[in-house]
């Protein structure tokens, strides 16, 4: 497979997966009338990824790479990319049994590990990042915009 057909294979999914999003991020309901709603956010990101991906496929169609470029190696970046789709997906499933923070907490922090290489590991750096980011975030959520996130098992 060479860099431009895979340009094109990545670029059709990322435009169907900001379809898929806006798809059924439609089905949200509205609490308050007057209210942007809890469908805004998504639905923007939704179009932005539609817009990427739509920007990247003709770039890669018509002003991308020749054909003939040299062929991918499968490497780190592979397994990275599988990695993370894997994280995303365990994420999503335990966020709403264990609660926002402890799953952020969780997925940042193995996230972190997968993209880092072992020379510039900081496990210290990478624990405290993943445990205050989404403190800080919850924190915002209840306290400033009034909307708690999951709390899941535990409590917070």
């Amino acid at each position: 497979m060479t860099n431009k057909t895979r340009d094109i294979i990545c670029s059709i999914i990322v435009l169907a997966f900001g379809a898929a999003m806006i798809y059924f991020v439609k089905d949200v309901r509205r609490v308050i009338r007057t209210d942007v709603g809890s469908a805004f956010v998504p639905t923007l990101i939704g179009w932005c990824i539609v817009v990427t991906g739509a920007c990247k496929l003709f770039y890669s169609i018509f002003t991308g790479l020749k054909e003939e470029s040299k062929k991918i190696v499968f490497d780190q970046d592979f397994f990275g990319g599988i990695g993370t789709i894997v994280l995303m997906v365990l994420y999503m499933l335990a966020f709403q049994p264990v609660g926002f923070v402890v799953a952020s907490a969780v997925y940042l922090f193995l996230q972190m590990l997968l993209f880092s290489e072992k020379s510039n590991r900081k496990i210290l750096l990478f624990a405290v990042i993943a445990v205050v980011l989404p403190l800080a975030v919850d924190a915002l959520f209840v306290y400033v915009i009034k909307m708690p996130l999951p709390v899941g098992v535990f409590g917070f």
